[in-house]
């Protein structure tokens, strides 16, 4: 398991759509400067490592950055990304999705390694990153709505990791290692919700966890807060973690359409040592080796708490999945699953569980 200190946060950040700024407070929420950095065109997301801040630049087509003082602004810093709207970054990388549909990924120097490292979205909003996978909101879908998930290296993609319930129009995640967090801008604008589900599992979503913000776009969280931009009331409300504290008007920033918030982290080191060992992956139940029907269902599990999973049976391309897993209408033949567990810290079982069973002609 990866253990880090917990980060010390110095200052909060949001993005100006209306009026291309990049804004910053205290953490406190005192010294607010609405006109912290000038960007392209309409930021609607902020990211923020220990040495920049980036934005996502919607009209602008470009994934913007500057020094976290605020100077060496490059509003094209990576160019050509057809309408963003969100960035992430870690330790390595640079992420960011499109309203056309896209999860991009380039290296720390701006260097693209993949542009579509998942394609064919429905409408990705909002973007954020944990030590293993990438997040974010489907806003298009709207009844249900969800949060997706994918590997940090593009595998594995669960697109309805989280299905929100009612009708919701999330644009905005925030992720620990407990839960994620979406704030809900409602259909062109209008929302008042943060929901929230947990990390782990997908499972039990609230779409009501705090009421009252302003159309929110964007979430962040420190170690004890979480954050969000409330576009309409042009403030950035904060709460604590358990949804306790709500404050809606945290900062009054002084600004136009709000939308994109980070927390400007100054962590220490780590308490101890990256995770790097890979959880180990059994079949706990399954089918001998013929079936009396075309249904075959498995059930599995990991060597490590919080684990998720990967499934795949013949030559079927491997997906998300939960135990139990079940597969039906089988044809009649020889078949072999496999599963993978992958643990929180994002490593994968090298040596994926395997069963193999053969479905009689007779089946049905």
């Amino acid at each position: 398991m990866l253990v880090t200190a917990q980060a010390a946060s110095a200052f909060v950040y949001w993005g100006d759509a209306e009026n291309d700024w990049i804004g910053r407070a205290n953490n406190d929420g005192s010294g607010v400067n609405p006109n912290f950095i000038k960007t392209g065109e309409e930021p609607v997301g902020v990211a923020v490592d220990a040495s920049h801040i980036y934005w996502a630049d919607q009209d602008g087509n470009a994934i913007g950055r500057a020094n976290i003082d605020g100077s060496g602004v490059d509003n094209s810093f990576i160019a050509g990304v057809t309408e963003p709207t969100g960035v992430a970054v870690n330790g390595s990388s640079i992420y960011w999705d499109t309203l056309t549909g896209t999860v991009g990924r380039a290296g720390l120097s701006g260097a693209v390694l993949n542009a579509k490292l998942v394609s064919g979205l429905a409408e990705p909003c909002g973007i954020a990153l944990d030590a293993g996978h990438v997040y974010w909101a489907e806003i298009a879908t709207g009844t249900p709505a969800y949060i997706a998930r994918v590997g940090l290296d593009g595998s594995v993609l669960q697109l309805h990791y989280v299905t929100i319930p009612g009708t919701s129009f999330p644009c905005g995640v925030a992720v620990n290692s407990t839960n994620i967090f979406w704030t809900d801008i409602g259909f062109f604008g209008g929302g008042t919700r943060i929901g929230r589900a947990n990390t782990n599992t997908g499972e039990g979503a609230d779409a009501n966890l705090i009421g009252g913000a302003s159309a929110p776009c964007g979430a962040a969280l420190d170690g004890a807060h979480l954050y969000w931009a409330n576009s309409e009331g042009r403030t950035i409300g904060r709460a604590n973690t358990d949804a306790t504290g709500v404050n809606q008007s945290f900062i009054s920033t002084g600004g136009g359409a709000i939308c994109g918030v980070a927390v400007d982290s100054r962590a220490p080191s780590p308490t101890g040592p990256a995770d790097t060992t890979p959880p180990q992956t059994k079949i706990v139940k399954g089918p001998g080796g013929k079936l009396a029907s075309g249904v075959a269902q498995f059930r599995f599990r990991s060597s490590e708490g919080a684990s998720t999973f990967a499934c795949k049976l013949d030559r079927r391309k491997a997906a998300g999945c939960r135990s139990p897993k079940a597969y039906r209408h089988l044809k009649p033949g020889k078949h072999l699953f496999k599963a993978w567990a992958i643990d929180a810290a994002g490593n994968k079982d090298p040596t994926p569980a395997k069963r193999g069973f053969k479905v009689p002609a007779s089946a049905g």
